[in-house]
């Protein structure tokens, strides 16, 4: 199966509904990041109509559709909701907020959002969307500084400001990861067998990554999952179905013997998608 491109989505979480920022204040921050947004005949009409979105074409940022050769911009769009429900998560979505403490706390508290993401972007290459997103929401907490959580809908993740803001000084893999991609753990019931595998990467049509294993420090494998999953993300997603990749011993070091064997499957845990499987062999879990 192929994993189905959709729009990447981010939502800033509030305590109390923040307050509005100009559209001025908001091109500025945009224009800090994205250069002369030249003229924006949306953002004023958008924020007038409905009082709570915004959006400015990027025209560095553009599309080529069949009837528009010369291509169209992107549309930063940052959507603030009116009510006071916050977001749902459910038992399994709340029990892999590993980044925040209090992370369950810290939703539950959370009563307002603003959604941020690109309308048009999912045509774009994926780098391309990942430095987008990361610059919508950089401007979007300039805009909005009483935010308090960051949340990724579609991969689980949940930080904090703070922590997107130590990331700057990384690089635009390593910061996107930290954003949008979550590493999962999973114990399997009635077996000695654990799941760690990474959820974000489906959404561009890549490929996350799945361990199947028993008799390893689950911590460690978490740790190389997120290293083969910044491998993938740096390099256009090299690694093919048969490929031979390092391994870690059973303190978590990377390691040239053995090679573990990796396969192109569908994800034994939901959501439904692709997944580059690594057999991890004498510590491999299931029947392979």
């Amino acid at each position: 199966m192929e994993n189905k491109i959709e729009i990447m989505m981010i939502q800033l979480l509030f305590k109390n509904k923040p307050e509005s920022p100009t559209t001025e204040q908001f091109r500025n921050a945009l224009e800090k990041r994205f250069g002369d947004l030249g003229d924006v005949p949306y953002a004023e009409t958008a924020k007038e109509s409905s009082g709570d979105m915004f959006m400015f074409p990027l025209p560095g940022h553009k599309v080529i559709l069949q009837d528009k050769p010369d291509g169209v911009p992107v549309m930063a769009a940052f959507l603030a909701s009116d009510s006071g429900s916050g977001i749902e998560l459910d038992e399994m979505k709340r029990s892999q907020l590993w980044d925040v403490p209090d992370a369950g706390k810290l939703i539950d508290e959370c009563k307002y959002t603003v959604l941020v993401n690109t309308m048009l972007g999912a045509a774009l290459p994926y780098k391309e969307q990942a430095e987008i997103m990361l610059s919508q929401v950089e401007a979007a907490l300039e805009c909005y500084p009483e935010c308090i959580g960051i949340y990724a809908p579609q991969s689980g993740k949940l930080i904090t400001p703070e922590m997107f803001e130590e990331q700057k000084k990384f690089s635009l893999a390593a910061r996107f990861i930290h954003l949008f991609m979550n590493v999962r753990f999973f114990n399997v019931s009635d077996a000695d067998e654990m799941v760690v595998d990474s959820l974000g990467f489906f959404v561009f049509g890549g490929a996350d990554v799945q361990v199947h294993f028993k008799g390893l420090d689950p911590n460690c494998v978490v740790n190389y999952v997120y290293n083969i999953a910044s491998l993938q993300l740096d390099n256009d997603f090299p690694i093919k179905s048969g490929d031979t990749i390092d391994s870690i011993d059973e303190s978590g070091k990377i390691q040239m013997e053995p090679q573990w064997t990796v396969q192109y499957e569908n994800a034994l845990i939901d959501p439904e998608r692709t997944v580059l499987d690594i057999n991890c062999g004498e510590y491999a879990g299931g029947s392979r």
